[in-house]
């Protein structure tokens, strides 16, 4: 779609859908309860949206596009491989909704209003969880880490309020604060390695701009996908030791199950490696088919050849940020959340889980393309006035007023 007025007026129909889903999801229990089971779906629906409004897919495809015809492959071996063994279909969504977002997200293209939108959209569910804590209304550990993962989208604003008033940069020291002793006070291991992660990230890029640092940010994406994968063998084999030990802060063993999971699922894997086990295998060692380890669970349920051919998309995309991250402020942080969401997701699924995936969006929009001007930057401010001055009058073209921009 090359017209650009039109395109943000269709861009309206899937944010909606996304934010009324992401607000209803975690702000009522009863809602998140009752569309649990249909998440994925509505995000792929979402997600389809924005791919089809924003991208010039055929283009791509005649520009051999390799991440598009890497996408396109691995989800139809993933859809045949499940008719092929009679796996339950629906866990298709799930790799479907994180490739089509990696995928799509830098071809997005929002104008200021819709991102100014969605900025203060999620500031303003991490305030509802700032003000009154509602993890007991789900399960403590998801809802500690939704409490990290919105911190992560409301760090933009708060940034941008930050440079604008320096003073104003102790919301963001209160924020870190109240969400690090909230991950605490529910013993939520995996939120808290989270919010380590994005620290330790945030540092890093600071002082290592990735744009200078090719090789080692290459290594630092690869090790995103395949460290995962090694982290689960090293897990696997430690555990086999005998040794234990009980975590301090959390007041847990090291190893609580998910090595028994780990093992099983691999056990059936080395019998059809290339097509996976799916998702409707049971497994005896625990109650629910949770793989907890987002790589893990595409080359399980998926098997080796889907898993490859998404780390081909999954680390290219990775390495495409490279030249963003240190860029402005927003970039910064948003890099920083991504690599700090992916490395969290050694030991959980919330990389790519649906009721998160409008967060990791709208971080990947800011990284590629920031919504908000650098406060005192000259070019930076020409730039943001430049993009509203095109998005009125691409909507005065079609008849319509442009809104208010705050």
């Amino acid at each position: 779609m090359k017209n650009e007025g039109l395109k943000h007026k269709l861009n309206w129909i899937p944010l909606v859908i996304m934010m009324i889903f992401f607000g209803g999801t975690w702000i009522f229990p009863m809602f998140y309860h009752v569309t649990e089971k249909y998440n994925s779906l509505i995000i792929f629906v979402c997600l389809a949206g924005l791919f089809f409004i924003n991208v010039d897919w055929i283009g791509q495809l005649k520009s051999r596009d390799m991440a598009l015809y890497g996408t396109a492959a691995a989800l139809i071996i993933a859809a045949a491989n499940l008719f092929i063994i009679g796996s339950n279909k629906g866990c298709i969504l799930i790799v479907a909704d994180f490739l089509l977002l990696l995928y799509t997200a830098p071809h997005i293209q929002l104008s200021g209003i819709q991102y100014r939108t969605l900025a203060v959209f999620f500031l303003a569910m991490y305030g509802v969880w700032f003000v009154h804590d509602m993890e007991f209304s789900y399960n403590t550990n998801t809802g500690a880490t939704y409490t990290v993962f919105s911190l992560f989208a409301a760090l933009i604003v708060l940034r941008y309020f930050s440079l604008k008033r320096e003073i104003l940069g102790y919301f963001i020291v209160l924020a870190l604060l109240r969400t690090g002793t909230l991950v605490l006070w529910h013993l939520a291991r995996g939120a808290f390695s989270a919010l380590f992660f994005f620290v330790c990230f945030f540092m890093l890029f600071l002082i290592f701009d990735p744009a200078k640092h090719k090789k080692a940010f290459a290594f630092l994406s690869c090790f995103a996908v395949f460290g995962s994968l090694l982290f689960v063998w090293a897990y696997v084999a430690l555990s086999k030791t005998g040794y234990n030990a009980r975590m301090p802060l959390f007041y847990k063993n090291v190893f609580s199950g998910r090595e028994q999971i780990w093992t099983e699922v691999w056990n059936m894997l080395v019998k059809q490696p290339l097509l996976g086990i799916g998702s409707g295998y049971e497994l005896s060692s625990f109650f629910e088919y949770n793989m907890h380890n987002a790589m893990y669970d595409i080359l399980i349920v998926h098997g080796f050849i889907v898993f490859a051919i998404a780390a081909f998309v999954i680390i290219s995309r990775l390495i495409g940020t490279r030249d963003h991250i240190s860029r402005d402020p927003y970039s910064l942080i948003a890099g920083s959340a991504v690599f700090a969401i992916f490395f969290e997701s050694f030991i959980d699924m919330d990389l790519m889980w649906a009721d998160y995936t409008p967060v990791l969006l709208f971080l990947l929009i800011t990284l590629y393309r920031p919504g908000f001007p650098v406060p005192g930057d000259q070019k930076s401010e020409a730039q943001d006035g430049r993009l509203e001055a095109k998005a009125a009058g691409a909507a005065q073209d079609l008849g319509s007023m442009p809104g208010g921009i705050a």
